[in-house]
């Protein structure tokens, strides 16, 4: 709030100008004040005065005469108020009642920014309600309507069929190694459902055992419950978690195979393409212990495998 600058120039235009001729009306009349028609601002503080009981004259100006001039003309018309809206401040003046003389001038301005238009318009719409006497008019905010977004609609499918492909790794001695895998999803209720899954390595790896190379592959395969929302959203997630046997197929040395069960849990990312297909990113993580599965050669163990492993996968899915 600051003390109100020099005269501007300013002109009314259009054919609603401000006259001395113009009638009175029983609701006090306010000009209100705008360089272009559609000015927001403006726009606003009709409304909020309006909601006041006010009788409201909108008029564009153009800067070419002094806007005294036009203050003085629109006050002995029989206005009690002249406000101009600029952008980011407003200037009003306030008559004394059953004159045109003015009693107050004031100006309020703001910071550049949109989010504080609401205030200016606000605090101009109070000095006018106290200083024309409509102590009882409270102002309202406006009300801020957030906007609506509209759920995801629920998807009809209950089975769903994916394949990918991967990289496995462990604790112990093997090396991470590359794996396809299948998994098959029934819905149940709601989000709620079943799985199924297997885990098939591309190759064998090799270790070195005491007598020569230990050809070694890991085999993953098991199910559990699933939780996947049903949403038409192009981006969703769903998580699962259940029981895989693993088993691991070594060829050498007198070796042996080696069998464990492994819990696990998974979370996944899905990106739709069209209704039925979408493309998928899973993180599975699980642990055979407290009983990891041991390669064994022939005269000692070699490693372990399974104490803690984790795969990460991607390709594709089809939801029928």
């Amino acid at each position: 709030m600051r003390a109100a600058p020099a005269a501007a120039q300013a002109e009314i235009t259009g054919s609603g100008s401000v006259t001395a001729g113009a009638k009175p009306t029983s609701r006090p009349r306010v000009v209100l004040l705008a360089v272009t028609a559609d000015d927001p601002l403006a726009a606003r503080l009709a409304a909020e005065l309006e909601t006041l009981g006010l009788d409201v004259s909108r008029d564009q100006i153009d800067p070419i005469v002094p806007i005294d001039d036009l203050v003085r003309q629109a006050l002995a018309g029989g206005a009690r108020g002249v406000v101009v809206a600029d952008g980011r401040r407003t200037e009003f003046w306030v008559a004394e009642e059953g004159s045109d003389r003015v009693a107050m001038r004031q100006e309020l301005e703001i910071e550049n920014s949109p989010a504080m238009e609401s205030v200016l318009s606000l605090r101009t719409v109070e000095f006018l309600r106290v200083s024309l006497g409509l102590v009882g008019r409270a102002v309202t905010p406006p009300v801020v309507v957030p906007p609506v977004v509209p759920k995801a609609e629920e998807v009809g499918t209950r089975v769903a069929f994916n394949l990918m492909s991967g990289v496995i790794a462990s604790t112990g001695r093997l090396a991470p190694f590359g794996a396809v895998s299948a998994a098959l999803r029934v819905r149940v209720v709601g989000p709620v459902g079943v799985e199924l899954r297997g885990l098939a390595p591309f190759g064998s790896q090799q270790l070195a055992g005491p007598l020569g190379p230990i050809a070694t592959s890991v085999w993953l395969a098991g199910g559990g419950l699933v939780l996947a929302p049903r949403i038409t959203a192009r981006v969703a997630f769903d998580m699962g978690a259940g029981v895989l046997a693993a088993m691991l197929r070594s060829s050498g040395t007198q070796t042996d195979d080696g069998v464990g069960i492994a819990v696990y849990g998974r979370a996944a990312g899905r990106i739709r393409l069209s209704p039925s297909w979408s493309v998928r990113l899973d993180v599975l993580g699980g642990s055979t212990a407290p009983r990891p599965i041991i390669i064994t050669g022939p005269t000692q163990d070699v490693t372990t495998w399974g104490l803690g492993f984790v795969s990460a996968l991607a390709g594709i899915e089809l939801e029928i």
